[in-house]
């Protein structure tokens, strides 16, 4: 079995190491430990990363959605229920397989390029008899980003419920076929779901040993309109019905109460905190630092390409900390290395994932991010973890390890032409904004 030895002048193992090293064999992290004691041992191990590098593990980006890949950037002054119905829900029916494989692999492109190696993502769109998300696939199998996906189904408006769960099957069929992807049901939310639908959803998840990913009181309204449905809030009500039997991750709760947060800690409930998307679309601030004193695994997302609209996880991660401290109106409301940890580890234990990702230990995954310290921004590094939160931005991203292979090195994929999938990524946007009615508001479209 060949072996990679890759060096940085810091390497973020669960305590930072100076002048260290990560030793990968096969899949997984063999050695983590001094550069001058590793490369004694691996005499024959091909080297990477450099003395001035910092060496890390991969991001875990804890919510997503592919399926609005060919849609950044668009309709950016709306709030979230003007934004989902002027923009989302007129684009999901015309949405399919190439169409998801197109957006994946733009998104994807931009993950990667900062840092991301495992993505958890909720592919929105109307079943339509043949299968779409698995096009989520093919895309992160081809570029070697490792993936949680899920397919966020609703059948109110008239979506037929048997549609919505040959979707689910044709999803976790094709993760089951891949190397680096993993299933979990996706209910877009409690509230897009008829209460037959909801309870077939349950079953299936605890029925079938399946985790969930679920958006959870991400605005105001939700919560009275589902409180005035139910007499519960959906934290509340979703625990109620046992969903929360299942391992689930609910992106956003930004507008839980101290009983929603009690429920969320005493059921393992993972969060995922998408820092600029509810900025962008003003939901508000999630109180992060009351659910991770309570123990709950907060991880950070980037979420869509149409509500963050970049993808890139750098950004994700500092605004998370500025954010905290801008809203306590305190400088130590999240600190460099709570921000890293929610972007590491954190998520990894979010998704439940914390066995496999999420930090440099031997036996794990080796899922390891290179941070190219030989250039101006990164020359100087007097505090490791304010220089990857602070600092460094997706161009010090030289290389990313996904599963023992590289997908990114000097700076770029390698799998794949950046170039030629922007090329085709055109005429598919094009189309897709056409077909939805939205030359209006995007340019692409001729007048």
């Amino acid at each position: 079995m060949s072996t990679t030895l890759i060096r940085g002048a810091w390497v973020l193992a669960p305590e930072p190491i100076r002048d260290g090293a990560v030793v990968i064999a096969g899949d997984r992290i063999a050695a983590v430990g001094t550069y001058t004691d590793l490369a004694a041992e691996y005499l024959g191990a091909a080297q990477h990363g450099s003395a001035h590098d910092i060496v890390g593990p991969g991001f875990v980006n804890t919510h997503g959605h592919f399926s609005e890949g060919l849609i950044t950037g668009i309709g950016s002054d709306f709030t979230l229920w003007e934004w989902i119905h002027t923009l989302i829900r007129p684009v999901d029916p015309h949405l399919d397989r190439r169409k998801a494989y197109l957006g994946t692999m733009v998104a994807g492109i931009q993950m990667l390029r900062s840092g991301v190696t495992t993505a958890n993502d909720m592919f929105v769109c109307t079943p339509t008899g043949t299968p779409v998300s698995p096009g989520v696939v093919d895309a992160l199998d081809e570029l070697g980003l490792r993936g949680v996906v899920s397919f966020g189904a609703g059948d109110v408006g008239g979506a037929p419920i048997a549609a919505q769960f040959d979707e689910h099957e044709a999803l976790r069929e094709a993760a089951t076929a891949s190397r680096l992807c993993t299933f979990r049901l996706g209910i877009g939310a409690l509230g897009g779901q008829s209460d037959e639908m909801f309870a077939r959803s349950v079953d299936y998840a605890v029925g079938g040993g399946h985790g969930v990913h679920i958006h959870v009181q991400e605005i105001r309204e939700e919560v009275t309109a589902t409180f005035a449905r139910t007499g519960r809030t959906v934290v509340a009500h979703c625990a109620h019905e046992g969903l929360f039997a299942a391992p689930t991750l609910a992106a956003h709760c930004v507008w839980v109460d101290r009983n929603d947060r009690r429920i969320l800690a005493e059921h393992r409930v993972g969060v995922a905190h998408n820092p600029v998307s509810n900025m962008i679309l003003a939901s508000g601030v999630a109180p992060v630092a009351e659910m991770r004193e309570l123990g709950i695994d907060v991880g950070i997302g980037v979420d869509g390409p149409a509500s963050n609209d970049s993808q890139d996880y750098l950004q994700a991660l500092k605004t998370a900390a500025l954010l905290a401290r801008v809203h306590h109106r305190q400088a130590t409301a999240m600190s460099a290395y709570e921000a890293w940890e929610m972007g590491t580890i954190g998520g990894a234990r979010a998704l439940r994932m914390d066995d496999e990702i999420g930090s440099l230990e031997v036996g794990k995954k080796a899922d390891v991010l290179v941070l190219d310290g030989r250039g101006p921004t990164l020359a100087n590094v007097h505090d490791p973890y304010q220089a990857v939160v602070f600092v460094a931005g997706s161009r010090e991203v030289s290389e990313v390890w996904v599963d023992g292979v590289p997908s990114v090195l000097g700076g770029d994929v390698v799998r794949v032409d950046p170039g030629e999938i922007a090329e085709l990524s055109r005429p598919a946007a094009a189309e897709l904004v056409t077909r939805a009615g939205l030359g209006h508001l995007s340019a692409l479209v001729e007048a």
